[in-house]
């Protein structure tokens, strides 16, 4: 198992280096391997295709995410938790930076590159409201997932930009879209709520909100409920970017 995570970092490294080196349209994985020194059987059965770096790419961030998040965070506010978990993925990002910004240059001339991004970033999304432990189910929760990768799309731009050693600009971007956000949620709740369906379990919702609320006189805590903390809807990603 030790060999073949050795063989998967030195192939990587290579893949990290040719594309720095001569760009990912120049990138094979033939010369991967052959520059790495790894058999031409090893490296295929360890990456098929070039996008398979790709998403080890994002694999690693996300481990990295994950290692970085800070656990405590739990009894914060959603919109904090949620703050903390992408604030924890720009910070993994920084050790690929270079790749990441050369990756993301590239897609804008490569269709496919671009949408296989696109589709890693919707997994990232997820990911994002999974970790905050923010409810990913019904309308709310498809709202909230594509204002998760919204304001994912728009802080990245800004931290292409950002060189500052402690992400300044980035921070204050992501905690003022967050911001921005908790308004668009709730305008498009009310909207859903006036449809049929989801009238009703709307009705439900505020039925046993207020049964926690009276619950909560008694010494009781109130459940969460519909958690509001989210960004822009209606904004998609405007530019392909590793998630």
């Amino acid at each position: 198992m030790q060999q073949n995570q050795d063989v998967r970092q030195t192939l990587f490294d290579q893949f990290s280096r040719s594309v720095l080196a001569d760009g990912w349209r120049s990138v094979s994985c033939a010369e991967i391997a052959t520059a790495a020194g790894v058999d031409l059987h090893i490296a295929f059965v360890e990456f098929r295709n070039r996008y398979a770096y790709v998403t080890e790419l994002i694999r690693r961030t996300d481990a990295a995410m994950l290692d970085a998040y800070d656990r405590e965070m739990v009894d914060e506010p959603a919109r904090e938790r949620l703050l903390d978990v992408m604030m924890a993925r720009f910070e993994a990002m920084q050790g690929n930076r270079a790749l990441i910004v050369a990756l993301s240059k590239a897609a804008r001339r490569d269709p496919m590159l671009s949408l296989h991004l696109v589709a890693l970033s919707r997994l990232t999304a997820d990911w994002f409201l999974d970790i905050a432990q923010i409810s990913p189910a019904g309308i709310s929760g498809i709202i909230r997932s594509k204002g998760a990768l919204a304001t994912y799309a728009r802080v990245f731009r800004v931290w292409l930009e950002d060189d500052s050693d402690d992400l300044t600009k980035t921070m204050s971007a992501l905690d003022k879209y967050l911001k921005q956000g908790e308004s668009a949620l709730r305008r498009a709740e009310r909207i859903a709520c006036l449809l049929p369906k989801a009238g009703r379990r709307c009705r439900k919702s505020a039925r046993r909100t207020g049964r926690d609320e009276a619950a909560s006189t008694d010494g009781l805590t109130p459940s969460e409920g519909n958690v509001t903390d989210m960004s822009a809807v209606d904004e998609p990603p405007a530019q392909p970017m590793p998630s």
